[in-house]
């Protein structure tokens, strides 16, 4: 198979005109070569501009993570303290109610036992002038209420010392103590004339 004579002169033009300027060829590399540098150059460039932006946007979103984080911290802060406040405001009534309470309540147990005391005096004048076994009696009876006496005094100083939980288990205590003592008087007297 033979090569025909045309084109066989078109290579030989076409790689001696190639030949004929390698300094253009050269000039060309070096052209593709600059642009494909400056392209690369373009692309890094705008890599590294989106990457900072990047960079500045994360930081941007942790500083305000941190301030969120400390702002949420100071509410939490400011919350706790109105609640602590609160707390301590209600404690302090709770206590000044307690202590009205066992006030009234101790006036009223002393109260009790004044009007009690009074009717131990009375009969411990109506004893003088009894005859001697009736007022042997009755003396007995007396060292008796003596005893109940004191109890009663002490639960009503104990009254001092109760808690809101106590108090009323203490005031029962109390007002049995009181009700034993007016029922130790009333038997006293019963015995004399």
């Amino acid at each position: 198979m033979r090569i025909p004579d045309w084109l066989a002169a078109a290579v030989l033009v076409s790689l001696a005109g190639a030949c004929e300027d390698p300094e253009k060829e050269k000039a060309k590399i070096a052209e593709l070569q600059r642009k494909a540098d400056e392209r690369i150059a373009k692309i890094e460039g705008e890599t590294a501009e989106k990457l900072a932006a990047a960079e500045r946007k994360l930081g941007e979103l942790q500083g305000q993570l941190i301030e969120a984080g400390i702002q949420a911290k100071a509410e939490a802060d400011e919350e706790l303290t109105k609640a602590k406040t609160e707390a301590d405001k209600l404690a302090a009534e709770a206590h000044a109610a307690l202590k009205k309470a066992r006030a009234a309540y101790k006036e009223s147990e002393r109260h009790e036992l004044a009007l009690l005391t009074k009717e131990l005096d009375e009969l411990k004048q109506k004893a003088q002038k009894a005859e001697p076994k009736v007022k042997a009696q009755v003396d007995q009876a007396l060292k008796d209420i003596a005893t109940k006496k004191e109890a009663v005094r002490k639960d009503i100083d104990a009254l001092d010392s109760t808690t809101l939980e106590t108090l009323r288990t203490a005031k029962a205590k109390a007002d049995q103590a009181l009700a034993q003592l007016k029922q130790a008087i009333h038997n006293a007297k019963a015995k004399l004339p």
